[in-house]
């Protein structure tokens, strides 16, 4: 079986994170990008939109490393060093929706981490052992940006993907309470998890 490669994303990649970003969160990440959709325009459009073009944004192409497989995109994973400033209260004007009260407490939590916003395979590239791939990728880059720890975050009802966390090496750090919206998992937890960095 050939082997899984790495490489920068391009602009020309856009649509495969958009879609990769969603299923890596769940369906959140369309959830949110609905609110920013004006009459008629895809969620997808917006997110697409925001990977593109929002150089300022997390989930920006510059952050995403795509895997690929004898010339076809499979999967990716997008990482991001998170700010001292994911510790402050937020601002009225910053103030996000229920659904992502959680997750920002727990992010407060890792501030200073590497923080893995989003791994994630097609359907069909799943079972082959490119889940410890993406992870092993997440720690390289973790490594380049000097933090000591790589954290993420996963739903407790996402059992597939805690495990594969646990496999690689990851511990549970903290949990908090998970806000279900339209078309989520069943209620259950976020998890916060982490591996320190060797320097």
């Amino acid at each position: 079986m050939s082997e899984l490669e790495f490489r920068p994303a391009l602009k020309s990649d856009c649509t495969h994170l958009a879609l990769l970003a969603d299923m890596a969160t769940r369906c959140l990440a369309s959830h949110l990008w609905s609110h920013a959709a004006t009459a008629g325009q895809s969620a997808f459009e917006v997110g697409r939109s925001i990977i593109r073009n929002d150089t300022l944004h997390f989930s920006h192409f510059s952050n995403w490393r795509v895997a690929v497989l004898d010339g076809e995109v499979v999967g990716a994973i997008n990482t991001c060093q998170l700010p001292p400033s994911m510790c402050e209260p937020p601002t009225p004007s910053q103030i996000l929706p229920d659904v992502t009260r959680a997750p920002n407490e727990l992010k407060a939590l890792a501030a200073g981490s590497c923080y893995l916003s989003a791994a994630a395979l097609y359907p069909e590239h799943r079972g082959c052992g490119f889940g410890s791939a993406l992870i092993e990728e997440a720690l390289s880059q973790a490594r380049g940006t000097g933090a000591g720890q790589l954290t993420l975050l996963v739903g407790s009802f996402n059992t597939k993907a805690h495990r594969l966390y646990l496999r690689c090496g990851l511990e549970e750090w903290a949990r908090r309470p998970f806000t279900a919206f339209p078309g989520s998992d069943s209620p259950g937890e976020w998890v916060l998890m982490r591996k320190a960095i060797p320097t």
